[in-house]
């Protein structure tokens, strides 16, 4: 490293040969282009044009997240090295004047080493670099500067060459192979710990490193508790400077930390050079588009395990049979326990043992608490039956203590303020029939014929008598809620992608008194949740976004929960209760 911290220099080798052999490289083409002369350029690009411009690093094919997460590390490293500054001095961007895209294309396209995929060779590939951050996905962010010559970078506006390593810890010193250039950043492998991190602990799974299913198996469990916190946390600040200020709660952790996921989708790829008994069954090869035998995945159930070891003799035994791949699944359900093949509908849960589904057309049956959820084995579902209760349980007793405190603020002392729940992207009906004996009325809204089935169903089976499972038009989801809003709850839990504006418009306008925004997709949920401020619908830090016309309802953010159903990897649920003012 040198003394002064600079830039990255632009892309280019010591040596001439070491030059040839890189010339085609994309991510050196912007270096090579600037030592050219007019004619030269054009007869580099006459032949091939069309080829060197698609393998060029884009920003419209970068990864939006990973370029906020640089940012957000130049922004850290910035306040780090200046934390009596004022805030508005720092600097709009750093690498490159604000809005100067060519200056950034410049940056971005001209990474400081050759990469495996443009044809580098082993010694141009490897590098020492320095973890500063770890990404909303797990993935360390690192550099070649050190955290002291980061933080001089970001005083003078400047930007390093960012390298995303996977099985790393913030602090840890690694060496790592340069195997994809994007734009400002570059995909790397590691090779090496070469300084590690107190807080990495020896892994159980014989699988970690290679598996691209578990990221976080090296962070002791409380470490990986505290992780997904601060992930919740760094995605409502981005959303929006002012939820900075929400606390956000401790993670509340899974029973299992291992051993707890009754879902596995194992593939496998047939390739032209591999033969019959070779075909590899598992999951896919960390930065690879190649499948990695496995024998054993830990983090699932005892009985998910036994039906995968089932189901990867089955397709070894046919394997030769398939013209391509295929995906597998591997389901944990309850049957009754002296005649597995009879219905379920009246056993009750004390009478069900576990078993495992393999068939996409079959039927689970999964319980939470004493509650039974009957649903096609290809349909979504929690995978974490552990955690269910206490995930539930959560959203049952903010809707009961919203309700005594409403009833409570309006002097209705014992008489329930809230009396209708509306399920919104109900399901098999989950929430809504874990929630229903505090209500007078349940109404699920789902656009699936099979949800809206399923939900009806499982609703009879456990006594749910006041729960309706409607299908919705997606135009027009409150339409068929007869009840008042100021006595009605939501609660929405749509997919990762989050919600969407129109629906998000609607509930606004409809205005239940409490809203209850279940994520399983954290950074699109603080994305949702600042639509509803952009619309005035939020009040933050003594205000309002300020529209032309204020909203009838507007919400007060009351609890921000983080659970997390899969430990061992970056994924987090969180829960979002918002109560209306008035």
């Amino acid at each position: 490293m040198p003394d002064v911290p600079t830039t990255c220099p632009p892309a280019a080798s010591a040596s001439s040969e070491a030059a040839a052999k890189r010339e085609a490289s994309p991510a050196c083409d912007s270096a090579v282009e600037k030592q050219l002369c007019p004619d030269q350029k054009r007869a580099k690009h006459s032949g091939s044009k069309a080829r060197n411009k698609k393998k060029l690093p884009r920003k419209a094919n970068a990864d939006e997240a990973m370029l906020d997460a640089i940012e957000l590390m130049m922004r850290n490293a910035w306040r780090d090295a200046a934390p009596d500054a004022d805030p508005q001095s720092m600097p709009k961007a750093f690498g490159w004047p604000a809005n100067d895209s060519h200056a950034e294309a410049d940056f971005c396209r001209a990474p400081p080493i050759a990469s495996k995929l443009s044809g580098g060779q082993p010694s141009e590939c490897e590098i020492d670099v320095h973890v500063h951050e770890l990404t909303e996905r797990g993935v360390g962010l690192a550099t070649r500067e050190s955290a002291h010559d980061l933080r001089q970078l970001a005083l003078a506006g400047m930007r390093p060459w960012a390298f995303l390593v996977p099985f790393t810890l913030r602090g840890e010193t690694v060496r790592v192979r340069s195997v994809r250039h994007e734009w400002g950043y570059t995909q790397s492998d590691l090779l090496a710990v070469v300084q590690k991190s107190p807080l990495r602990v020896d892994v159980p799974c014989r699988y970690f490193g290679q598996c691209s299913g578990c990221q976080l198996q090296h962070m002791a469990y409380a470490d990986q508790l505290d992780f997904k916190r601060q992930m919740v946390q760094r995605a409502l600040d981005h959303a929006n400077p002012l939820f900075s200020n929400l606390p956000v709660s401790r993670v509340i952790q899974s029973p299992l930390e291992f051993g707890y996921r009754t879902k596995l989708t194992p593939h496998f790829d047939i390739r032209k050079d591999t033969t019959p008994e070779n075909v590899a069954i598992g999951f896919a090869l960390v930065g690879q588009r190649k499948v990695l035998d496995i024998e054993d995945c830990m983090i699932g159930t005892d009985t998910v395990r036994a039906g995968a070891k089932k189901a990867r003799e089955v397709t070894k035994a046919k394997i030769a049979s398939y013209k391509r791949g295929a995906t597998l699944l591997i389901r944990e359900t309850n049957v009754p326990k002296d005649h597995p093949e009879s219905d379920v509908t009246d056993v009750p849960a004390s009478g069900l043992v576990k078993d495992y589904v393999l068939d996409h057309k079959g039927w689970v049956t999964d319980l939470v608490g004493e509650l039974k959820f009957r649903y096609p084995a290809s349909s979504f579902f929690q995978n974490n039956s552990s955690i269910l209760p206490a995930f539930t349980g959560y959203v049952r007793d903010e809707l009961s203590k919203w309700n005594q405190n409403l009833s409570d603020a309006t002097s209705q002392g014992s008489t329930r303020v809230l009396t209708h729940l509306v399920d919104a992207y109900c399901g098999s009906g989950l929430f809504g029939i874990a929630c229903h004996s505090d209500f007078e009325k349940v109404v699920g809204i789902e656009i699936s014929n099979e949800s809206i089935s399923c939900a009806n169903n499982n609703a009879k089976m456990n006594g749910a008598h006041n729960c309706d499972f409607l299908l919705g038009d997606a135009s027009k989801i409150f339409d068929k809620v007869d009840a008042s809003p100021m006595n009605t709850a939501v609660i929405i839990d749509p997919p990762r992608k989050g919600s969407n504006p129109d629906f998000l418009d609607q509930l606004i306008a409809y205005g239940p008194r409490v809203i209850v925004y279940i994520a399983c997709g954290v950074p699109a949920q603080a994305r949702d949740l600042n639509h509803m401020f952009s619309r005035g619908a939020i009040f933050i830090d003594g205000s309002t976004a300020p529209v032309e016309v204020k909203p009838a309802s507007v919400y007060t953010v009351a609890g921000v929960q983080p659970f997390d159903l899969f430990p061992q990897t970056y994924h987090v649920e969180n829960i979002i209760t918002l109560v209306r003012q008035d």
